[in-house]
């Protein structure tokens, strides 16, 4: 069964990302933290992740918290970089600057319509993989539209262009035909 809260929703898009749980709850040194979720990358554990419901708590009570989590890595001389992705309501300025000053703030809004998925997407980009266009596509194009464009050019550079593909040494020769070409012709006109 699919967890459809929007704790649930961050959940899954984090883990599809490479994120990996803490299943035993958050623990920094002798103190332990209670949050909905919280993550570390799988490979690397860089940055911590929190995941907090603020439809469940005040904003005091997760600024202290969070405010805890930030100490209690400062006392442990972690190296840890803190995010914290807030579900439900948007916390109000005073909250999200206070949250601000120790950790980033990812305030997620509603996502629970149609597009959540995509608007949860939006908001936790920065922790997400890019997703890159295809190499071959992109320079695939990129010819296509030079090709185009040569039509509209001289003869002689679209030679140059139509040999191209087949590599340096094919450019370099067409050039010097063309430029042997020049040299015959002018050779001719000044006799």
């Amino acid at each position: 069964m699919t967890d459809s809260t929007p704790v649930g929703r961050v959940t899954v898009a984090l883990e599809n990302a490479g994120y990996q749980r803490i299943a035993s709850g958050l623990q920094v040194g002798e103190l332990k933290f209670q949050f909905p979720a919280a993550f570390v990358k799988a490979k690397s554990s860089a940055e911590l992740i929190l995941v907090a419901d603020i439809a469940s708590e005040s904003e005091a009570q997760l600024t202290r918290k969070v405010d805890g989590v930030a100490r209690a890595l400062d006392i442990a001389a972690s190296t840890r970089s803190l995010t914290l992705v807030v579900t439900g309501p948007r916390p109000s300025a005073a909250a999200l600057e206070s949250l601000g000053r120790v950790c980033r703030v990812l305030p997620t809004g509603n996502i629970t319509g149609d597009d959540g998925d995509e608007v949860l997407k939006n908001w936790l980009a920065v922790l997400l993989p890019l997703s890159l266009p295809e190499p071959e596509s992109v320079s695939g194009n990129s010819l296509a539209r030079i090709y185009a464009a040569a039509q509209n050019l001289d003869e002689t550079t679209r030679k140059l262009i139509d040999v191209a593909s087949l590599g340096e040494r094919a450019v370099s020769k067409e050039l010097y035909s063309i430029i042997d070409a020049a040299a015959v012709q002018a050779k001719e006109k000044n006799k």
